[in-house]
């Protein structure tokens, strides 16, 4: 058995002063030879701590130990900001460099050195593999051993020594720039990792990880007529894999101490609504308006809380966005936006896409191995994947990601290879409406195209639809908005913006908002919010004009996702009515004519509201009353004396 012993840089190079600055530059310039005295030194240290131990004839020392080196000193010859920055003048000097993990490699049985025996003099000689030449061994050409007579042996004849194999455990990977982080243009560059020993399986296809390791140049054994196949290589000392981490890690103290106040302040004030209507403003600024939209969207971006039923299966929290409608109505913008908000994205499009793109590929490698190469799902693991033109998606293709987007999980069998990938990301799909225009007689699943077990995956749907080229009458103070909003942003012109809040954040400090709540606060659902949910879903299933793909059990998770992640939006810890209200109402977005809200919604031409905490008492009754229910999530009336339909959610809290 293999055993690490992580070891800071930064600690070396503070250790007894110009001592540890020079082992620590001993260690960057020559690791080969460094970390063997290193590791020996560890030994040497278990063999005196045994000996001073009362108890060490309990102990024992372990061999195989290794050091693992990790941060590194910030400075651009060590830490590499991707696999483009390495140059031939990192070789054999110690690097870290970031990036994400595309393929794998079965694991192997590496023999990194092995006795021969000559067959005149019975010397032996140690053959060590030659990292360079990938790990080949040369025999020598013949015996160089004197055997007292002063003249070399000079026999060529030499036969293994049967158990004098070292032999380790061997795995490569491939890994290239994280996607997410690359310019317009650019193409993601990739290499190679050598992992040995404990360090094998720690990661898998789509996870992100910063390695440690030694830069090497290796080849291909020379051969008459062959092209010499030269690459770049890392032989890993040490990797750190950041899917785990919880948002709320990545922001710092001083930034969530600012949120705090940041809220504190408004509710003080008596205008958590407000407050609310300010961020949900941030979101993609370059569109006017656009109010339930915006709201769904980072409703979406922040998502619920995931938990484990009574049968060991995993409800997912991340949800799922879909956007339909007209050319120029935004939607591509709106991708690209949630795309940049998510510390993790990976966006592309439906046109020419196949099922091995989005999920994952076997590729066979030069020397007839085969390896898994992760797609667009598995490297948004953690984050958002944004397809655009998803009705371009062909019908055999896209049955390809219902498992992904459900269990959030990949299984995977292709060419021998048997395994399950995660995909525990959220999916911001785009598509336009079949033929002509949207026709209000057929259901969504007809207008889209989409088959119904896809679309029941999307917890939210939202209609982007010009009414104005559907004789709808469009509002023209809406027009004349979105005009004014246009050259503002082109032209510089002065004036009030329509949004609520002219000092909008900076989309790093959005970005860090998303993440702070989805890793600090798990809201509880109370009873109210839950009759309230209840109370919609048994609406909606009967209800006669509803879609069949929106009335599935689906609906229900959908509602206690998204009234979990409006808590988050709100700072709190817990689900109240007035969340799982303005959840209703975004699911309500979905059908152009709503019932329960009193008449048509119009998603793309929503505006916010001047006053939404003075508004709120009006929506929330007038939806309480088209329920059947009060604000304490009693029913107002009861037919046959039959009771209330659904007292709670059961597993789904």
């Amino acid at each position: 058995r293999h055993y690490s012993i992580a070891i800071s840089l930064h600690d070396v190079l503070d250790w007894d002063g110009a001592r540890g600055a020079w082992l620590g530059t001993f260690l960057v310039h020559e690791p080969s030879r460094a970390l063997p005295l290193f590791e020996e030194a560890i030994r040497a240290v278990q063999r005196s701590v045994m000996a001073a131990h009362e108890d060490g004839h309990f102990m024992s020392v372990k061999p195989s130990v290794h050091a693992r080196l990790y941060r590194l000193p910030h400075c651009t010859e060590l830490r590499k900001l991707n696999v483009s920055s390495l140059r031939a003048d990192d070789s054999n000097c110690l690097i870290q460099v970031p990036g994400t993990v595309i393929r794998t490699g079965q694991l192997k049985m590496l023999q990194l050195s092995r006795e021969y025996e000559c067959a005149k003099c019975k010397f032996r000689h140690t053959v060590r593999a030659e990292l360079e030449e990938r790990h080949q061994m040369s025999l020598p050409a013949e015996c160089t051993a004197s055997g007292g007579t002063g003249k070399p042996c000079g026999g060529t004849k030499f036969e293994l020594v049967d158990g004098s194999e070292e032999c380790h455990d061997y795995q490569e990977v491939r890994i290239q720039e994280q996607v997410h982080r690359l310019l317009v243009g650019s193409i993601p560059r990739s290499i190679t990792l050598l992992l040995q020993d404990d360090l094998i399986d720690a990661c898998k296809p789509g996870d992100d990880i910063t390695v440690v390791g030694t830069l090497r140049k290796r080849w291909r054994p020379l051969s008459r007529g062959n092209r010499p196949d030269a690459e770049l290589a890392i032989d890993a000392l040490h990797v750190h894999v950041h899917n785990d981490e919880v948002g709320s890690a990545r922001v710092s103290r001083e930034l969530g101490a600012e949120f705090e106040a940041w809220w504190r302040a408004r509710r003080e004030a008596g205008m958590p609504l407000k407050a609310r209507d300010e961020i949900v403003a941030m979101a993609c600024p370059s569109l006017a308006g656009m109010y339930l939209v915006k709201l769904g969207l980072l409703l979406t971006l922040i998502g619920g809380v995931s938990h484990t039923d009574a049968s060991s299966m995993r409800v997912r929290g991340e949800s799922h966005l879909l956007l339909v409608g007209d050319a120029g109505t935004g939607k591509s913008a709106l991708l690209r936006h949630a795309a940049r908000l998510s510390p993790r994205s990976v966006l592309t499009t439906g046109i020419g896409a196949t099922s091995a793109g989005l999920t994952c590929t076997a590729i066979r490698e030069p020397g007839g191995e085969w390896m898994l190469e992760a797609g667009a799902l598995v490297l948004a693991d953690g984050g958002v994947c944004a397809i655009d033109e998803f009705d371009s998606i062909r019908e055999h293709d896209r049955g390809a990601i219902h498992e992904a987007m459900e269990q959030q999980t990949l299984s995977v069998a292709k060419a021998g290879l048997v395994c399950k990938l995660r995909t525990k990301c959220s999916v911001f799909a785009a598509c336009n409406p079949k033929g002509k225009g949207y026709d209000h007689d057929r259901s969504i699943s007809v207008n889209t195209g989409l088959p119904s077990p896809l679309l029941s995956r999307f917890d939210v749907v939202l209609l982007l639809l010009d009414k104005s080229r559907a004789g709808g009458g469009r509002s023209e103070e809406h027009d004349r908005d979105v005009a004014q909003h246009i050259l503002r942003e082109a032209c510089g012109e002065e004036g009030p913006p329509p949004e609520p809040d002219a000092a909008a954040w900076p989309l790093e400090k959005m970005r860090a908002y998303v993440e702070f709540v989805r890793g600090s606060f798990r809201p509880s659902v109370t009873p109210p919010a839950q009759r309230a949910i209840v109370a919609y879903y048994s609406h909606q299933r009967q209800a006669d004009t509803t879609s069949e793909a929106r009335t599935t059990i689906r609906l229900l998770e959908s509602a206690v996702r998204l009234a979990q992640a409006h808590a988050r939006l709100m700072f709190r810890e817990e689900v109240t009515l007035l969340d799982a209200i303005y959840v209703i109402v975004v699911l309500e977005s979905s059908t152009l004519h709503s019932r329960l809200a009193g008449g048509s919604i119009c998603a793309l031409t929503s505006m916010f509201d001047e006053t939404p905490d003075a508004t709120y008492p009006l929506l929330r009754d007038k939806i309480l009353d088209s329920l059947g229910i009060d604000a304490e999530g009693r029913p107002l009336r009861q037919e046959g004396g039959g009771g209330y339909p659904g007292e709670r959610l059961g597993g789904y809290m």
